[in-house]
């Protein structure tokens, strides 16, 4: 048993890192993917809250209750480093060895793209203090040349209506689905929007009617 600890202590030290630096600086990122993480593990293994809960107190040798369990699952607790390589110990399901978010799709810098929101499940690491439901796309196309390169991979988190976007980037999705990343302006009427390229080359996108508008996060070059 020790060596198996010793395995699996050596294998989540850098996740747990991870969470901590999450913790010190105010994100609840790490509570949200070390829930997902947990909540699989307990249906992966068939190991109950209750049942995690008197195994976690016989294991640590203190208290851990049914409804901290409960916590730990939704994401409002932390998990402890002793506790997240006794999970592992108990589910026999590996905490991941960094974090990562949801890839959703491609999304148009000047090419047709449809919407990203397809059911893909292609994950990539996530930028540190990311906030909860962050993921990202790949942007397709040079229209938000140098700015924005084909490759590049943008994160976001929130989508807003357009009207909070005015003269900013962003991921935006026009009402046929596609999915575009510009820069916001006012359209001719209130309800319609011009999207706007960095790149001169494109011609602007006028009097579009804009779903949501989501602020980049973070950029992560090719």
């Amino acid at each position: 048993m020790s060596a198996i600890v010793a395995i699996l202590e050596t294998s989540a030290t850098k996740f747990v890192a991870n969470t901590e630096n999450a913790l010190s600086s105010g994100s609840r990122y790490g509570f949200w993917m070390l829930s997902r993480w947990l909540q699989e593990a307990l249906e992966a293994s068939g190991v109950s809250q209750s049942e995690l809960s008197r195994r976690l107190t016989e294991a640590l040798g203190r208290s851990i209750d049914r409804a901290a369990v409960n916590k730990m699952a939704k994401g409002t607790r932390a998990i402890a480093g002793d506790e997240l390589i006794a999970i592992q110990t108990i589910t026999g399901m590996e905490a991941p060895s960094e974090i990562q978010v949801p890839l959703k799709g491609r999304v148009g810098a000047g090419q047709q793209v449809e919407a990203i929101d397809n059911g893909d499940i292609d994950t990539v690491p996530a930028p540190r203090d990311s906030k909860p439901g962050t993921v990202a796309v790949e942007v397709s196309g040079t229209s938000m040349f140098p700015a924005l390169e084909d490759g590049y991979l943008l994160y976001y988190s929130k989508q807003l209506p357009p009207a909070e976007m005015v003269n900013r980037r962003a991921v935006v999705q026009l009402a046929d689905g596609r999915i575009f990343v510009k820069i916001v302006r006012p359209g001719s009427s209130p309800d319609v929007w011009t999207l706007q390229s960095v790149n001169a080359l494109f011609e602007d996108m006028n009097d579009q009617i804009v779903e949501w508008a989501a602020p980049i996060d973070w950029i992560r070059p090719r």
